[in-house]
């Protein structure tokens, strides 16, 4: 009787305190210290009978076997809070050492069900049993334990983003994307940096519930953190696709993906000619092609490529041939419509200062106004900023795009401000 007399003291000092394995919060080393301070227990005469070989099992003579099969009656004997806790403490590491996930669940839930955990560790039970609850695939389960635990102050193992994956996994992406903000949030405000894949997850839950100002939003932020043409891709393509824009607002779309090397697929290529077409820009169309060409990614053996090719080279030299005429009519126009047209023109033959001197004049000039009626102010701004950028003039260029306003053409501006920004960052060749 003495020696489970000592073992029941050494019960009472909580000599089996486990702490979750995915309780790693900033300040944990604090909090496990105070979760190691000895606690006074209250354990039934019956709870110590039945534990004290258990126990010896465990410990001392370290048959797992053993111990397992002394449980059972470990978990009979519970009368009090206290022995529920400890009994759960006991379960969860003969459960890791087992590496047996329904004995860690049961001890666990058995910490939970005590009431009895110090209040610092609490939280983080909780969170644990939201981790079993998703690897057993019970998704509104995890999110609810998840989200007790978070509202119990728990912020460790990611835990926004692990909130984020059980609403994702019920097809709530506007929540799952909404926990996602708070990940980001949460590891700016620690002054650490958020993973890459959280803004590309965001984006792609935005893409399945096709929000276009959610897609616009995490397609921005995404080529912030991570600038790669892969991420161009994916951010521009994406917002082309459901932002309802027409064939000249997608080209301005389109050149930025040219400019960010973004453009990787045949049909890419093919839509970039249409909208860019040959009869209107052709030399545009055929520098395109030709760097399609040169990357493999097209083939002059595509029949479609073939002829739209040689329709634009055979318009280079008539188009060509007018610019001195065009500008000189362009100026004399009161309007300034035909001097943007001209700009545009010029633009896509990379005539950069010309163009640059067209757009100016014609918003000195104002009534920039389409047959349709259709104010094209942004445009001629976009064009104006896209030739500046060519030029070298990224200030200049920032602040045209600064002034586009439309709803369309201000979402292609503000890509095309981050490109400009990461221009002015980018380190000197």
């Amino acid at each position: 009787m003495n020696r489970i007399s000592k073992f029941a003291a050494a019960l009472a000092l909580g000599a089996f305190v486990a702490v979750p394995a995915a309780y790693a919060q900033k300040d944990d080393k604090k909090k496990k210290e105070e979760a190691a301070k000895p606690v006074k227990r209250n354990f039934s005469k019956e709870f110590q009978k039945a534990y004290a070989p258990a126990a010896d099992a465990l410990v001392k003579k370290k048959d797992l076997a053993a111990a397992q099969a002394a449980f059972p009656a470990v978990e009979a004997a519970i009368m009090t809070p206290d022995d529920r806790y400890e009994a759960g403490i006991f379960a969860l590491n003969l459960g890791g050492q087992l590496k047996d996930v329904s004995f860690q669940r049961k001890g666990v839930n058995l910490i939970v069900d005590s009431n009895a955990a110090p209040a610092e560790l609490k939280s983080a039970y909780v969170f644990q049993q939201g981790v079993f609850a998703y690897g057993d695939k019970d998704y509104p389960g995890a999110e609810k334990k998840m989200l007790e635990a978070y509202n119990m102050g728990y912020r460790g193992s990611s835990v926004e983003v692990q909130i984020s994956n059980t609403y994702r996994l019920q097809n709530n992406f506007g929540e799952a994307i909404n926990w996602l903000r708070k990940a980001i949030d949460a590891t700016k405000a620690a002054g650490g940096t958020p993973e890459k894949q959280w803004y590309a997850q965001a984006a792609n839950y935005a893409a399945k519930m096709k929000d276009k100002n959610e897609i616009l939003f995490w397609g921005k932020e995404m080529i912030k953190v991570d600038p790669r043409p892969e991420t161009y891709h994916d951010a521009i393509f994406q917002y082309q696709s459901i932002a309802d824009l027409d064939n000249l607002e997608s080209l301005a779309m389109l050149r930025l993906a040219r400019k960010a090397k973004a453009i990787m697929f045949e049909h890419e290529y093919k839509q970039y000619v249409e909208y860019a077409d040959a009869r209107r820009y052709p030399a545009e169309v055929v520098a395109v092609l030709d760097e399609g060409f040169a990357k493999g990614t097209i083939s002059k053996s595509n029949m479609t490529f073939s002829e739209i090719y040689t329709s634009a080279k055979t318009r280079i030299p008539e188009l060509s041939g007018s610019w001195a005429a065009d500008e000189k009519a362009a100026l004399a126009d009161p309007k300034g419509y035909s001097a943007m047209l001209t700009g545009d023109a010029l633009l896509s033959f990379n005539q950069f200062d010309r163009a640059k001197a067209m757009y100016e004049a014609a918003l000195a000039k104002g009534s920039i106004v389409d047959r349709d009626g259709v104010n094209q102010t942004d445009r001629a701004l976009t064009n104006l900023a896209i030739a500046k950028i060519n030029l070298g003039d990224l200030a200049g260029a920032k602040a045209d795009l600064a002034k586009v306003s439309s709803p369309k053409r201000k979402g292609i501006a503000e890509y095309w401000t981050i490109y400009i920004d990461q221009q002015t960052a980018a380190p000197a060749a």
